[in-house]
């Protein structure tokens, strides 16, 4: 039979075939369904009634008087926040709401409370209003419960306020206190800092000394330049200022000069001097003495006048004289004036070269002097400004430290004064508006028309649902199409749901159709035809085996029953049974099992002795024998093969009937001498995994399978009548009783049969 299509849209008669399908479980359909509905009805009578109330209460935010942003509950709240929802609708202040109307009692618990009201929601409804679902199995309750939530959220929001206020202001208190002391202890700390480490001495001392490095540094600098100078000096010509040429005192001026501007001495400082011989210039002096103290006297650093005004002078005298001497003679008493005022003049320079060289020396002397003290102080310095730097960063850091506790201090402070000033307040503001729904004469739970529709799904839901997961969870081979997709084996024959007795007179009747009905024996006569349709690898089917995955599947029936219908034809057929364990094909046809399969494997009769003629004149048959242990050992073996090519040559045709396929190793064996296998199924009975795994194991075993026969179908189910109704008794006996009319008005073609 050809395998079913599968159709991607669903036809019609698809969708009676699934009809069909669920048809079968009417009974359990029916039965789910008024359960479905008897609970509906038992709810409904024994369920507490339940009655509600919808209430709007007007709730606003409005913030503290004070406000400060470290102070959580004094920050501004305008409209609704999650905040006042959560808390209104809080389990607190819904079982408090029930102690205040004494629905339970003081150490009642939430679950006491749901007892008595099951639900109780806040529900937001714009940005100022709340609505208050109650429900609650007596009607004076959802009355009164929301005004009572709405004056219990305020008493707890009174009393938390208090409680906070209370903590916050006692730690608000230590804290400031304990900081009080800190910045006290700063205070302390400072001053014995200041007093320890005499900070205002060292203040003093380093002013005193901030300029040491830079007279340092000037002091070198002018020594270094002295120097230089008297490096100079030392290579002119050397001797006392008298002595020298006029040229060389006023060169000599002209260097020593340079210093006049930076003279530090004055007339009567002490200057330590080095003693050198008297008289002796200073660019030549001798190897020191021990220094000495002198006092620096008028002549010493005061010249008599400025030595360039009596240079200036001195050109002046010249020009004159050189004027002169074109008029008068040298010995001229004009001349001689201003020769002598000449003279006057050289002395004068001279002497002030000698204040000069005293004064260059003196200068000298007191800037070494000086260079040497300022490094003796130099350590000094630096010792005080390391001390100074140090206590001035102490004092810092106190100082900082302190004034961090200060503003901790202060920001305290302000937080204590937002709470004490926000004490009288009302910063959230609740009022009940009243209900905007009441149901306390109808309730809402039990609804009736939500219950019916409920009742309904749940019936309709278990109807359907409990037969598709029946559906679902069946395992077995129920349709053709079924076996084909799994198998992708053919599907042969069917044979219907019948007596034992019928079936079993079917080999049994020498008469075709004595006994059994025709609709039956058409179903074998189907079988046989497509057994010989579908040649094996020898090319054609003289020899057929029929097996099954396991027991009871009806393939002893299906094998003597397939005789029969070869036998009916014309064919000498011989029926043999393999099954040596449990086979009982001589209770079918009526034979002796005294001689059978198992004395002829072992040797003990010949082939002659082990056939039985049976009262149906073409088949004959060899029966199972005693069960003899060993003898299923005997049937891979080469003299079972040797004995199928000897039955070849007697017989037209060879049915053999072999044990199950699943758990038994002779079938796969014995494939090898037939021409191939007709696998029987259960309807309903056998497992489609089962099925799979015998076609499998047969396939490797290099058999080849005709198809299989769906046996034991119940054609009483709708949907297998409605697939297999030309497999009934209905189907012939139509065909029958068309024969019947149509006789005497020409030839009448019976139908052939169908195939599947």
């Amino acid at each position: 039979m050809t395998a079913a299509k599968n159709k991607g849209l669903l036809d019609a008669a698809s969708l009676i075939l699934q009809v069909l399908r669920y048809a079968h479980h009417g009974r359990l359909m029916v039965g789910t369904g008024c359960l479905g509905i008897l609970a509906g009805l038992v709810y409904y009578v024994y369920c507490t009634p339940l009655y509600e109330s919808r209430a709007l209460v007007y709730v606003r935010g409005h913030g503290s008087p004070v406000r400060q942003s470290e102070v959580s509950e004094t920050v501004e709240a305008t409209g609704l926040n999650r905040f006042i929802i959560s808390e209104f609708g809080s389990r607190r202040n819904i079982i408090e709401a029930a102690k205040r109307l004494k629905l339970v009692g003081e150490t009642a618990t939430w679950e006491s409370v749901l007892m008595i009201i099951p639900r109780v929601n806040v529900l937001e409804v714009d940005s100022s209003h709340l609505e208050v679902v109650v429900q609650s199995q007596r009607p004076e309750i959802v009355h009164g419960f929301a005004p009572a939530l709405v004056e219990e959220f305020r008493r707890q929001q009174d009393l938390t306020w208090q409680q906070y206020r209370n903590e916050a202001l006692d730690r608000y208190a230590r804290e400031l206190k304990a900081l009080q002391v800190k910045a006290d202890a700063g205070l302390k700390q400072m001053a014995t800092l200041e007093r320890q480490e005499n900070m205002a001495e060292a203040a003093i001392e380093q002013t005193r000394l901030n300029e040491l490095p830079k007279d340092l540094i000037v002091t070198r600098e002018l020594l270094q330049r002295m120097d230089e100078v008297a490096a100079s000096l030392a290579k002119l010509p050397t001797g006392h200022e008298n002595a020298l040429e006029l040229p060389m005192v006023l060169k000599e001026l002209s260097l020593l000069t340079t210093f006049e501007k930076e003279r530090d001495i004055k007339i009567g400082d002490v200057v330590r001097r080095t003693v050198s011989g008297t008289g002796t210039p200073l660019i030549s002096a001798p190897q020191a003495k021990p220094a000495a103290e002198v006092i620096v006297q008028p002549g010493m650093v005061d010249s008599l006048q400025p030595w360039q005004k009596l240079e200036k002078e001195r050109r002046m005298l010249e020009d004159r004289q050189l004027e002169l001497a074109k008029q008068y003679l040298p010995a001229h008493s004009v001349m001689k004036e201003v020769a002598e005022e000449l003279e006057a003049n050289e002395r004068g320079l001279r002497a002030e070269l000698s204040v000069l060289r005293q004064r260059f020396q003196l200068e000298r002397e007191h800037q070494r002097a000086k260079l040497v003290a300022l490094q003796g102080q130099l350590d000094d310095y630096h010792k005080v400004n390391e001390k100074l730097t140090l206590n001035t960063q102490a004092y810092s850091d106190i100082e900082s430290e302190r004034s961090l506790w200060d503003k901790a201090r202060q920001h305290l402070a302000e937080k204590l004064a937002v709470i004490t000033f926000a004490e009288n307040r009302d910063w959230v503001e609740v009022q009940f508006k009243g209900h905007t729904a009441m149901r306390d004469v109808i309730p809402v739970s039990p609804n009736k028309t939500k219950l019916l529709i409920l009742s309904i799904a749940l019936a309709l839901g278990g109807a359907l649902g409990l037969p598709t997961l029946v559906n679902m969870l069946d395992g077995t081979a129920n349709t053709l199409p079924q076996l084909e997709n799994f198998t992708g084996l053919k599907g042969i024959g069917v044979v219907p749901r019948t007596s034992r007795e019928l079936l079993e007179d079917v080999c049994r009747s020498p008469a075709v159709g004595a006994k059994v009905p025709n609709y039956l024996l058409e179903n074998f006569r189907l079988v046989r035809s497509h057994v010989l349709l579908l040649p094996g690898r020898s090319g054609k089917s003289q020899v057929v085996m029929v097996t099954s995955s396991r027991a009871s599947e009806g393939k002893t029936t299906q094998s003597a029953n397939l005789a029969w219908a070869f036998q009916s034809m014309g064919a000498r057929t011989l029926l043999i049974d393999c099954d040596l364990r449990r086979g009982r094909v001589h209770h079918f046809v009526n034979v002796s099992n005294e001689l059978g399969m198992t004395h002829l494997l072992q040797g003990h009769c010949s082939v002659n002795d082990a056939i039985q003629k049976t009262s149906i004149g073409m088949l004959d048959v060899i029966p199972r024998g005693p069960i003899i242990v060993g003898t299923t050992d005997l049937l891979p073996q080469q003299v079972f093969f040797n004995l199928i090519q000897d039955l070849r040559e007697r017989y037209d045709q060879i049915v053999i009937d072999c044990p199950p396929v699943l758990g038994l190793s002779e079938t796969s064996s014995c494939q090898r001498a037939v021409d191939g296998v007709v696998f029987v199924v259960r309807a309903e009975k056998t497992l489609m995994k089962d099925v799979v795994d015998g076609v499998t194991l047969l396939r490797k075993a290099g058999a080849h399978i005709y198809g299989f026969v769906l046996n034991d179908l119940d054609l009483s189910r709708l949907s297998n009548y409605y697939n297999y109704y030309y497999y009934s008794a209905a189907y012939y006996d139509e065909i029958e009783s068309s024969e019947g009319n149509s006789s005497g008005r020409g030839d009448f073609k019976a139908p052939e049969p169908r195939t599947i």
